[in-house]
């Protein structure tokens, strides 16, 4: 059922917000996005097929244009799962812990499936590990792409408000680079893709899958508030929450926030309380809130995963660099926010749109570890607020002046457009020059690839290693077992790990300390190869080390030694 016209309000034409509870995308619009999101899946892809047509002889594509290391940890996961498990355990720390259940399932779940068409000792596993995963991405970023374009027109009426906002939504950045260019530090584009939606669409599809899952819940009681549907339907919200939770925990604190100023904002703009959203909304986050107790329980009691937690410090960057990462939305979007809090006393949708993105500047500095992931899906509202105040600025010259207001839209929004993509454009330039130049870690040596197959076919799962940091990173993606050290947060202890290691190859220990840290981290394996060397200061020439004396050789090839420690 429709909202009734609002006689003399022309905001809504105006702004090119939605003046009825629906409007309906056309199946024209529908081709349109599809091809959209296609076209973005092939783009995306296409650095990837570069660099795996780039391997050559000698080298191994990782899978990985960036974020490399993140990347050998996912692949991790899903050999967990190749091995048919479903509990997570940490394999780059070589402390014994009890698993838990419900981590990372989007990576252990089509691991499990891999691993009924591939053994988990064939060197075909990780390879084909790659292909699902980017598979994944494909899939879940057409997801999302979708999803996005199902949202925006909750608020736009006119399709091409809509496809600016869409494009805003998956492309829009900011001036950060600026920062780059200047030496002031990585612009946030480049890193955080809780904020930029391009990087989840290039690499992270985990995050896709747990956006699209968020969108559509608040979807789902943006109809129950505007009478659409009935409350009931707010456990279908919950539903997607769950996924959300199970894709990235921490977003169901988002979720919770998120809903909770969606209501103030609804409160102080109408004036008594909002009965349906608090209802919908309470029983959504209800039916979420055990999952998000048991991963708070998890995370923060584990002896493990609470170390873990704890090392996983992501700080968000300095106000200046969020503004100009920002700003060339944030100047538009002041004209949509305006519209969209008139709005808001009719549809209590619009609170939602313009609570957002003023939640979002104090929660990223809210004194936790991973703050500058606190602002999740940001980009979604600044992203049709700006296309609406372009259109609403638009619209106003054009009645000032007698004018059609479509031409003054397309001369604003085209250079909004293309100023907002170029932090997407030097991301995607960046990836094909790492994409054609054989380097690590984007790229791995072959022979350290075939040392490492021998390493998955003869060491009992969960058999410790030792190896540099470098090599340890590497070592649960292509072989069964746990690396001493081998990822910042994921290995309990890192700093002073790297240092024992350095230590340990370098000759500083005794032999006393040698014994102690084989025999009290369980190390069933040595790793030697040009990064460990690097840190013995040996060539490959140079006779054996003195700690390899009560080791037995048992690889050898290429400059690759693999020892086994006597007793293990």
């Amino acid at each position: 059922m429709h909202a009734p016209a609002i006689s003399g309000n022309r905001s809504g034409v105006q702004s090119g917000f939605s003046r009825t509870h629906e409007r309906l995308i056309t199946r024209r619009e529908w081709r349109r996005v599809i091809a959209v999101a296609a076209l973005m899946a092939l783009v995306t892809t296409l650095p990837y097929l570069a660099a795996w047509s780039a391997q050559g002889a000698g080298w191994r594509f990782s899978g990985f244009l960036f974020g490399v290391e993140d990347g050998n940890s996912y692949l991790g996961k899903m050999r967990l799962g190749a091995r048919g498990l479903w509990d997570f355990h940490l394999f780059y720390t070589a402390e014994p812990h009890d698993g838990a259940p419900l981590l990372f399932l989007p990576y252990l779940l089509p691991g499990q499936l891999t691993g009924l068409v591939v053994e988990r000792t064939d060197p075909a596993l990780t390879p084909l590990l790659v292909l699902v995963y980017h598979g994944m991405r494909v899939v879940f970023g057409i997801l999302l792409i979708a999803v996005l374009y199902r949202f925006i027109a909750l608020f736009a009426r006119r399709p091409i408000v809509r496809a600016l906002a869409l494009w805003l939504a998956i492309l829009g950045g900011g001036l950060g680079w600026v920062l780059a260019f200047a030496g002031f530090g990585l612009a946030p584009e480049f890193y955080i893709p809780e904020g930029f939606t391009f990087l989840i669409l290039f690499g992270l599809p985990h995050l896709a899958l747990a956006r699209a899952a968020l969108l559509t819940g608040l979807m789902l009681l943006v109809e129950i508030v505007d009478g659409h549907r009935p409350l009931a339907q707010a456990a279908l919200a919950a539903i997607c929450w769950i996924v959300v939770g199970l894709a990235v925990p921490f977003y169901l604190a988002i979720i919770y926030l998120l809903l909770g100023v969606w209501g103030l904002a609804l409160w102080l703009r109408r004036g008594d309380f909002p009965t349906r959203l608090a209802f919908a909304g309470g029983v959504s986050a209800a039916i979420s809130l055990p999952l998000f107790a048991y991963y708070a329980v998890v995370l923060g009691q584990h002896p493990a995963f609470s170390q873990w937690s704890a090392q996983n410090q992501l700080p968000s960057p300095p106000p200046l660099h969020y503004l100009l990462a920002y700003i060339v939305l944030l100047i538009p979007a002041w004209a949509g926010w305006r519209f969209a809090w008139r709005r808001a006393r009719l549809y209590g949708r619009y609170a939602l749109l313009a609570a957002w993105p003023l939640m979002a500047l104090p929660v990223v500095y809210v004194p936790i570890n991973v703050q500058r992931r606190l602002g999740e899906g940001v980009l979604v509202p600044l992203a049709l607020l700006a296309a609406t105040g372009l259109y609403a600025t638009a619209r106003a010259w054009g009645m000032k002046h007698g004018r059609h207001a479509g031409r003054r839209f397309l001369r604003l929004a085209l250079p909004v457009a293309a100023v907002a993509s170029i932090s997407s454009l030097i991301v995607y330039l960046g990836s094909w020059g790492a994409a054609t130049t054989r380097r690590e870690p984007v790229f791995r040596p072959a022979t350290e690839i075939e040392a490492l197959a021998w390493l998955n076919r003869h060491a009992a799962p969960g058999s410790v290693v030792l190896s540099a940091p470098s090599t340890g990173n590497v070592l649960p993606a292509y072989a069964d077992v746990r690396a001493y050290v081998g990822h910042g947060p994921e290995t309990i202890g890192y700093a002073g790990k790297s240092d024992q290691v350095r230590r340990f190859f370098s000759g500083a220990m005794s032999e006393a300390e040698r014994l102690a840290l084989l025999e009290g981290f369980d190390v069933a394996y040595v790793f030697y190869g040009p990064a460990e060397r690097a840190l013995s200061g040996s060539s490959v020439t140079a006779a054996a080390p003195r700690w390899t004396d009560t080791m037995q050789r048992v690889y050898s090839r290429h400059g690759y030694n693999i020892y086994a420690v006597a007793g293990r």
